[in-house]
């Protein structure tokens, strides 16, 4: 079943979005952040919608509100009971039925208030839950593992390494990953090759973005380099311009500066 475009999205589907509300709880994820202002910049009519979404989700996260003090659950009850005597469904009945009928109406508030909750609880369970929007996989000494992308890509990180990258990537979410440490790439080739669909590899100042590629990474203290086996990468250091490497070619980019190897 294919995803539902954001640009049909309403402010409640917004807030359940892992990525969405990644980009609102971790600002300064200059991918996720690229991405969204990218995309409302094509996609002005929904930036009302947008901020309402936002606005919902920041709000869930001060919504740790004062208990009420028993003066305050007698003014409540005595405002239920002043609106019960109002309504013209009510004040023609017994008092007891009346009373009934007061306490369904006021368990009817409760169990919508505790439905609006259960709603924000769930979506930061499913923000923060065991199946987190980002996973992060590790390695210690002495063992590799060898990890399937969300797009079938592959990826093999070597001893004491970490990556990070989305849980479920789609049409409209970035294809990346964020290296400490070293690994090969096996990248699954598509025919959109526009620069929001590339796949792309992060590590401490340095991107690397591929197409259908082979390539490893490896980060150390002294610096990053790059081998590519197959296919085409670009790297962007910086402000400097991209940095392309050919099949067979290495790149050490250390200190700024870069030094081709043989």
């Amino acid at each position: 079943m294919s995803q539902k475009s954001y640009s049909a999205y309403s402010a409640e589907e917004f807030v359940l979005d892992d990525l969405f509300v990644r980009w609102v709880k971790h600002p300064n994820d200059e991918e996720v952040a690229s991405y969204w202002q990218i995309w409302l910049s094509n996609h002005p009519h929904q930036e009302e919608t947008v901020e309402t979404a936002r606005y919902l989700i920041q709000t869930a996260r001060h919504s740790d509100l004062p208990a009420l003090s028993s003066d305050e659950i007698s003014t409540v009850w005595g405002r239920i009971r002043e609106s019960l005597q109002t309504m013209e469904d009510v004040r023609p009945l017994q008092s007891d039925v009346r009373a009934m009928v007061g306490w369904w109406y006021f368990m009817r508030t409760v169990l919508a208030a505790f439905g609006v909750v259960a709603l924000i609880g769930w979506a930061l369970w499913m923000q923060y839950g065991p199946e987190q929007s980002v996973w992060s996989v590790s390695t210690h000494a002495y063992q590799t593992r060898q990890i399937r992308l969300p797009d079938n890509s592959t990826m093999t990180l070597y001893p004491n390494s970490t990556a990070r990258y989305a849980r479920r990537w789609s049409d409209e979410t970035p294809r990346a990953v964020w290296l400490k440490g070293e690994a090969d790439f096996s990248i699954i080739h598509r025919n959109d090759t526009s620069s929001a669909r590339l796949f792309r590899v992060h590590t401490a100042g340095l991107t690397i973005e591929a197409v259908g590629t082979i390539f490893r990474v490896r980060q150390r203290p002294t610096g990053t380099s790059v081998a590519l086996t197959s296919g085409q990468v670009s790297l962007l250091v910086k402000s400097k311009e991209p940095i392309r490497l050919k099949p067979g070619e290495s790149i050490e980019i250390a200190s700024g500066t870069s030094k081709t190897l043989p």
